[in-house]
């Protein structure tokens, strides 16, 4: 049985530029407040592109790499074209969007007209390298040696590019001179270590990791590297090691689960296997080598109906890919299904007559589609091993209706059908998802009238109405709730009432939690039973934001909850189109764009997310571009 190793073929090396704009005070990283500043000039001179291509420029230096290759398209297209720097900038972001040609493209345009400057050469040199344009790559290193400029990054680009063509004594003396320049470059190590892995220098390539890690015990890249070494060298024990390192501070990299799998079958601990390709297929679906070894592990376990779903789906993914039939067959045929292996062998008979009759463009999209479908996540550039990640990634809790205060004013939000349930009480009242401070609001003397009203039956609704929500507010949810009944019965068509209920509601779970499950369902000690009551108190919201979107259907607020809810309930479809409607509704509410993007990461659609955080950021909620650094910085269009 064989199982397919991977290995890292990419030489990713990011050089930044480092142009100062004062005008916007960014160089002392108040970008977020600049992009505040920059929104109200582009709102009121929306044909600006200064304003476009400082507000990229600020995204660049956020990581927010979507974001700025936008307003510096913005910037170029629309309103001057002859803006270098914008063309210097969006080089640098599409480098990190992995669009390399494009990258190239732009610092062409740039060296056209400057020509004489050794960075952009430097720059371009890098984008050739990633793009594995070697030839161009050390064309460019060596315009820059003859302007007499020489670097350590210079003499790197160029040893990584004398590797890919396999020049390795030259790589070598590059590499060496690199050393001389900075002898405490990581990089340098770890891509000699490379190089000598390259040559079959296993233990030569071991000890130049030893040296990068040496310097920075945090640098992954390195332990990763070491791994594979250690495996060509049999050293199973030390290999695990360094992939369970680099897993205890990357946990969502697929491509060291993978080769985690592949150390574990070859050690035949096929179950941990297996485990890890399906952590790996958590992360990356449809990727084909990763079903297909998963598929030969589970038929070495006799798990035949597993190892036969997933070679049927090896073949909906990529009917042309062979091996997959003839394995199949093999199963078939162990399973004691002789028709189905001989079906099997003849279709992987006429699928390789196929593919040598395919023409040339044929060939080359189903490698490109071949190509997305064995690529896996992959993150070597944490900066810090020492210090786990602890980014809390959660959605952003729901919206209350709140009385004013000042400690909530910068996250105070209106809506017209407030209006609508008494305007005595409008200007009171406001919409926020900051956590409210629980305190007697009941005892508030200049509400003593109406606490004194609120005890008759007769009491006007806006009256009811706003001590249920004061009642929610101190977390007195059972008295809210009969409040609210009251209200409905009097009104039933106060879509006021329903939203309010349903965030009471959600608010009492919410309070269950925090104590745990087993302290408030004393009498339900089963989890599932547990879990059952909660989703009967969601089904509960649900309902009652259903009916607020009923009676006014351009309630942002209440798709807004719905989709919370939804999410709760686990379904994320739904959940994203309640904040599809939210946005429409309300097109400035960051906090929909942000649990938007949430929820498509969970989804695996990372591009639309990444866009939702950028533009969550853009409006000011600036904990987006601590996400967009973890998950966007490395997205591929």
């Amino acid at each position: 049985m064989k199982f397919f190793k991977l290995k890292l073929t990419f030489f990713a090396l990011l050089i930044f530029a480092g142009s100062a704009f004062s005008q916007l005070d960014i160089s002392n990283n108040k970008y977020p407040e600049a992009i505040k500043k920059l929104n109200i000039c582009i709102s009121v001179m929306p044909n600006d592109y200064e304003a476009y291509f400082f507000r990229g420029i600020c995204k660049y230096y956020l990581n927010d790499n979507l974001g700025a290759e936008q307003d510096l398209n913005i910037a170029i297209k629309n309103y001057c074209p002859e803006i270098y720097d914008a063309y210097h900038y969006r080089a640098l972001v599409k480098n990190r969007l992995e669009d390399y040609e494009g990258a190239v493209m732009d610092f062409n345009k740039i060296i056209d007209k400057q020509s004489t400057k050794p960075q952009l050469y430097m720059e371009r040199a890098f984008s050739k390298l990633y793009s594995q344009d070697y030839n161009g790559a050390l064309s460019d290193c060596n315009k820059v040696f003859d302007m007499q400029v020489f670097s350590e990054d210079l003499y790197l680009c160029k040893a990584v590019a004398e590797s890919a063509l396999r020049e390795f004594d030259n790589a070598l003396l590059d590499y060496d001179k690199a050393l001389t320049i900075n002898p405490i470059n990581v990089e340098i190590f770890g891509r000699r270590g490379m190089t000598k892995a390259l040559m079959g220098n296993h233990q030569e390539a071991i000890d130049d990791y030893n040296r990068a890690l040496k310097i920075d015990s945090g640098y992954t890249f390195a332990y990763y590297n070491r791994a594979i070494e250690r495996m060509e060298l049999k050293d199973y024990k030390g290999a695990m090691q360094d992939y369970n390192i680099v897993l205890k501070y990357e946990p969502m990299n697929a491509l060291v689960y993978f080769n985690r799998a592949v150390l574990e079958a070859d050690m035949k601990e096929y179950r941990n296997a297996v485990t890890d390709f399906d952590k790996v297929l958590a992360l990356n679906p449809e990727n084909i080598q990763a079903l297909l070894n998963r598929a030969n592990l589970k038929q070495t376990i006799n798990d035949y109906k597993g190892a036969l779903t997933d070679y049927n789906k090896i073949i909906e993914l990529f009917p042309y890919y062979i091996e997959a039939y003839y394995d199949r067959a093999s199963l078939k045929k162990n399973s004691g299904d002789f028709a189905g292996a001989k079906k099997d062998s003849e279709l992987g008979k006429i699928m390789s007559e196929m593919n040598r009759s395919r023409n040339s463009s044929q060939i080359a999209h189903d490698s490109l589609a071949l190509t997305h479908l064995t690529a896996l996540d992959a993150d070597f550039s944490n900066d810090d091993l020492k210090s786990a990640d602890t980014i809390n990634i959660e959605l952003m809790p729901l919206f209350n209706i709140a009385l004013k205060d000042s400690s909530i004013k910068n996250s105070m939000y209106h809506d017209l059908l407030l209006l609508k349930t008494g305007k005595r009480e409008y200007d009171a009242f406001c919409l926020t998802n900051k956590e409210l401070p629980i305190k007697n609001t009941l005892a508030d003397s200049s509400l003593g009238v109406q606490n004194r009203e609120v005890k008759n039956n007769n009491t006007p609704n806006d009256l009811r109405l706003r001590k249920a929500i004061q009642k929610t507010t101190m977390q007195l949810f059972n008295d809210a709730v009969k409040d609210y009944d009251k209200i409905i019965e009097q009104d039933p068509n106060c879509a006021i009432a329903y939203f309010a209920r349903g965030v009471s509601t959600c608010r009492e779970i919410e309070l269950i939690n925090s104590f745990g499950d087993g302290q408030y369902f004393l009498s339900n000690k089963k989890n599932t039973m547990v879990k059952s009551q909660k989703n009967e108190k969601y089904e509960k919201a649900l309902s009652d934001f259903n009916k607020a979107i009923q009676l006014e259907p351009t309630f942002a607020f209440a798709y807004y909850n719905r989709a919370y809810v939804k999410y709760e309930l686990m379904d994320l479809n739904g959940a994203v189109k309640d904040y599809n409607n939210v946005i429409q509704t309300n097109p400035d509410l960051a906090d929909a764009y942000f649990n938007r993007g949430l929820l498509l990461v969970c989804l695996k659609d990372r591009m639309d997310a990444c866009e939702d955080f950028s533009k969550a950021g853009e409006l000011g909620l600036t904990q987006s571009y601590k996400i967009i650094k973890k998950y966007c910085h490395h997205i591929l269009k």
